[in-house]
C-alpha cells in the first residue's frame, strides 16, 4: 500500500493554473466549480479555506491531492458507475 503524503491544511498556499474549462476533456468542468477556481487564482490562503470555497459550489467530491500539488474534483454518475476526475487548481 502506497503512503499518502501528509499535508498541512492550514499553511498558506498560493493557488495557480485553474482548470481551463473544456480544453479537450470528455466533459467540461462544472461552471460553478470553474468560477470558484478562477476566483482562487493568484490568491494565498490555506488549503482548508480553498477546499471550503470549492465545496461551496455543491458539486462532486473536492479533495486535496498532495502528491501532485493540486485540488481535484471527482464526479460520479451516469451509466455503469461512471466517474470523471478533474485537476481543479494547483498550489505551491
Amino acid at each position: 500500500m502506497a503512503k499518502t503524503k501528509k499535508v498541512d491544511l492550514d499553511a498558506p498556499r498560493t493557488f495557480f493554473d485553474p482548470h481551463p474549462g473544456f480544453a479537450g476533456a470528455a466533459i467540461p468542468i462544472p461552471g460553478p466549480v470553474k468560477k470558484a477556481a478562477d476566483a482562487l487564482d493568484g490568491q494565498t490562503l490555506s488549503l482548508r479555506e480553498a477546499v471550503a470555497r470549492l465545496r461551496a459550489a455543491g458539486i462532486g467530491s473536492i479533495e486535496v491531492v498532495p502528491e501532485f500539488g493540486y485540488i481535484g474534483l471527482c464526479l460520479k454518475g451516469g451509466g455503469r458507475g461512471a466517474e470523471h476526475y478533474f485537476r481543479v487548481i494547483s498550489y505551491r
